[in-house]
């Protein structure tokens, strides 16, 4: 067992405990806060929704370990087509797309049955794109004019057909495209015209959707949960739409500082989607305040050893698509974890490897995998070199 684990786990060992303690938390949590569920549409079997997760979990599993023995040269290969694959599918559901949870757009794949979200494909396609397009801009101390409008146009394509039913998707998306061009030197007067245009047709959205001018279907959704956000007063928060975050509130409140214990939530019988958007506040609830604090710790460490892993890159194309790669995990996370205790608005945003539902938990499998290829690569490229160094010792 331990060879068959040092021959195919390869990569940061860091980064694959992260893997696996979340992975284990999300069968814990799933399993408790989908009691309610199982009662409603699986007669009572409560373990039909922890072993639907585990099986995504493993298949996730089986793609890290297959994707990150891929050289990450081939990424760069495949970046353009993957990308124009996912503007197609996106293009796509606005005519056949389902809406569930009366929210993002699916895909349903024929012959199988299942359903899938194409805006967690065209994000991974187009950060990988973005990655390759400021890798080819790059000189020594140099502004990188030429990689603006090529990434603007496509991060404005896929923005803009994410944008009428996943607001937030749209926005996290594009923040981090933003985020990956200032690194990678692209002027900040670019960025800030570029921000704010995305930031005012935003807000002229949700201003006339509060006023009864609905341009977009769910521009008047959006504007609610703003309206929610803003609005302080505790009544309505008790009785109105502020009912999730309240309940959300209540349960980090109660779980105190060692929590209830698991399967011991109450809230998950009070939460819309415990097993999903809120999950974060199911944990802090049965696990307390230490378990919600590991959580986010794991995320934390996830993000400073991509940061350790940026820094060995000595290629940008790899440093800058693990860097993307990292920072939209990352900060999903701790959307989810702010919705949850109320310092965002509510997003729908799951919690990445943690929130039960497949499209999330195996497209956030193939954006680890795609870091850990890189992580392989320099580990593999270390040990040469020592063994090289190695060789020059003994031959002097």
């Amino acid at each position: 067992m331990s060879s068959f684990v040092r021959k195919n786990i390869k990569g940061d060992q860091n980064i694959w405990v992260i893997i696996i303690f979340l992975s284990f938390v999300s069968l814990l949590t799933v399993y408790s806060a989908t009691g309610s569920l199982a009662y409603q549409t699986q007669g009572g079997n409560t373990t039909y929704f922890m072993f639907k997760q585990l099986s995504f979990l493993l298949i996730g599993i089986a793609l890290i370990v297959v994707v990150h023995r891929i050289p990450y040269k081939y990424f760069v290969i495949f970046s353009l087509p993957a990308l124009y694959l996912s503007i197609l599918m996106l293009i796509i559901t606005f005519f056949v797309g389902q809406n569930l949870n009366e929210a993002s757009r699916w895909l349903k794949v024929p012959g199988i049955g299942l359903s899938f979200q194409p805006s967690e494909m065209a994000k991974l396609a187009l950060i990988v794109y973005v990655a390759r397009v400021l890798a080819q801009h790059q000189q020594e101390n140099e502004p990188t004019y030429g990689a603006f409008w090529p990434i603007m146009i496509h991060t404005g394509i896929v923005c803009l057909l994410i944008f009428p039913e996943n607001l937030s998707t749209s926005l996290l998306l594009g923040g981090v495209v933003m985020l990956m061009m200032f690194l990678g030197r692209v002027p900040f007067k670019y960025l800030f015209l570029t921000g704010l245009a995305g930031l005012t047709v935003v807000s002229l959205v949700l201003i006339l959707a509060m006023n009864g001018i609905v341009l977009i279907d769910r521009a008047e959704t959006w504007a609610t949960r703003v309206e929610n956000f803003l609005d302080k007063e505790e009544g309505n928060k008790e009785f109105g739409d502020n009912y999730q975050v309240t309940q959300s509130k209540i349960a980090i409140a109660t779980g105190g500082i060692l929590g209830k214990g698991p399967g011991n939530s109450d809230q998950r019988n009070f939460l819309p989607h415990p097993y999903s958007d809120f999950i974060y506040a199911i944990i802090a609830e049965e696990f307390g305040f230490f378990g919600a604090a590991l959580v986010l710790g794991a995320y934390f460490f996830l993000l400073g050893r991509i940061g350790v892993l940026v820094r060995k890159s000595n290629r940008t194309f790899p440093a800058f698509m693990v860097l993307g790669l990292g920072l939209m995990l990352v900060i999903q996370a701790f959307v989810n974890m702010g919705v949850a205790v109320g310092i965002f608005p509510v997003t729908g945003q799951p919690l990445p490897l943690v929130s039960m539902g497949g499209t999330s938990i195996l497209f956030s499998c193939l954006a680890l995998g795609a870091i850990l290829s890189v992580s392989r690569h320099y580990q593999e490229q270390g040990k040469k070199t020592q063994i090289n160094q190695s060789e020059v010792t003994q031959g002097q």
